[in-house]
């Protein structure tokens, strides 16, 4: 039984050599340059796309998020009580510095303003009455009062003399007998008459020349200072009406964008709303906006004012925003062990608003003219990084050494001196030295 197999298996062979003899035997010998081309066939160039290995600038930057904040805002109330008469500004108004935004009702300060003043031309002119002392026409009459005052008594001395002359008299005569007791006691009531008037006439002579003399000399110095005093203190009721008026017309305190509004005319409000829970406008100044980004607490050595800083914000896709570096806040949240950082960034358009989330990069350093590929043109083998270069049209596989890589780009610190062109698309398939068709990126 073996025998048999062997047998048959020696036939088959025979027969299939057979064949392949035949077949060989009856195709055509091919041409020489054909078969050259032939053989040839798989070292066709193999189309790949190609980009410049670039000297550039390369930024180290610090990824951060943050908010949208105004420079400044200010919460605006009222200063005094009242009826509102009218509302200038809406929402989202620019304003100047010194825009009036509101009016109160001002009837009642006009009316007090009016009053107040009416007291203080009150006060000037008695001020000037003391100042000025007296008249001509009054000293002329203070010196008659004095004349008259000196001739009354004198008459009621010359009474006050007959009056006692007639007492001793009678007294004389009423111890003789001649007269009765009654005409006596008549003589003594006449000359104590005479004494109380010549007292009364005294004393009107002592007033009349007292005025005379204040006449003369001017004001004393307490009626001035009390003249002075009455009208500084009109003066100063008057200044406090004109303030409250003054007060009652609200203004911007800074140019600016009112991004709150609260009131309306015909309401009443108070000096309470000065509060910040309920402002009545609120004015924010967005020119130029902060941009608070919050940054980890390992990168605060690598912060200072005056970098730049490139932020995006959301809602505003495709736009880019530059600033500089402000503040570094100079604690740490205990919380989130970062840092805050503002960037002053211009908002000339003003689209940039109070609370938007942006994204911001800051630079941190740079170095000048540093060589950089695609990351696309690195493949990672067991020996390292390499790249594929192009040369007379070659692909040439070249190990190289990696740094920092950034936006797409990567850092190479040795491999290439610059200029080449490396492959970036195709390379997978590649052998060192195939030939290649390369295509600029």
């Amino acid at each position: 039984m073996r025998v048999r197999v062997m047998i048959v298996g020696v036939v088959v062979l025979m027969l299939a050599g057979g064949v392949m003899a035949v077949r060989s035997w009856s195709r055509p010998a091919m041409p020489a340059p054909a078969a050259a081309q032939y053989g040839n066939a798989s070292q066709d160039p193999v189309a790949v796309t190609v980009a410049r290995a670039r000297r550039s600038d390369l930024f180290t930057r610090v990824l951060a998020s943050g908010s949208v904040i105004s420079i400044r805002d200010a919460k605006i109330g009222s200063k005094i009580s009242g009826r509102v008469a009218a509302v200038f500004v809406d929402e989202d108004a620019r304003v100047a510095a010194g825009t009036p935004l509101l009016q109160l009702d001002r009837s009642d300060l006009v009316a007090q303003q009016a009053q107040a003043r009416a007291s203080v031309a009150t006060a000037q002119a008695q001020l000037q009455k003391v100042l000025a002392g007296a008249r001509p026409q009054e000293r002329l009459q203070s010196t008659d009062a004095v004349n008259q005052a000196k001739a009354s008594l004198a008459s009621a001395e010359a009474s006050l003399a007959l009056a006692k002359a007639n007492l001793a008299r009678m007294q004389s005569l009423q111890a003789e007998g001649a007269v009765s007791r009654q005409d006596l006691d008549t003589a003594q009531t006449q000359a104590q008459v005479a004494q109380a008037q010549v007292g009364q006439a005294q004393a009107a002579y002592d007033s009349a020349v007292q005025n005379a003399s204040m006449m003369h000399i001017g004001s004393r110095d307490e009626d001035i200072q009390a003249a002075r005093a009455q009208l500084a203190q009109a003066e100063a009721a008057l200044a406090a009406v004109e303030v409250q008026l003054r007060d009652s017309t609200i203004r911007a305190p800074f140019a600016g964008t009112i991004t709150q509004r609260s009131v309306e005319p015909g309401e009443t409000v108070s000096s309470v709303s000065t509060s910040s829970t309920s402002p009545l406008f609120v004015l924010s100044q967005i020119d130029d906006v902060y941009v608070e980004l919050t940054v980890p607490q390992q990168h605060h050595a690598d912060l200072r004012a005056g970098q730049e800083a490139v932020m995006t914000v959301d809602g505003l896709a495709g736009r880019t925003f530059r600033g500089r570096v402000e503040l570094i806040r100079p604690a740490a949240d205990t919380a989130s062990r970062t840092f805050g950082v503002k960037v002053r960034v211009p908002n000339p358009q003003r689209i940039l608003r109070p609370g938007m989330f942006a994204r911001g990069a800051i630079v941190v350093a740079v170095r000048r003219e540093v060589l950089q590929v695609p990351e696309q043109a690195i493949m990672t083998a067991v020996s390292g990084p390499n790249v594929f270069v192009v040369r007379d049209g070659r692909a040439v596989r070249r190990s190289v050494a990696l740094g920092v890589h950034q936006q797409g780009l990567v850092e190479v610190t040795s491999g290439l001196s610059g200029g080449e062109s490396v492959v970036i698309q195709g390379q997978d398939s590649l052998t060192d030295n195939q030939t290649v068709a390369p295509r600029a990126q």
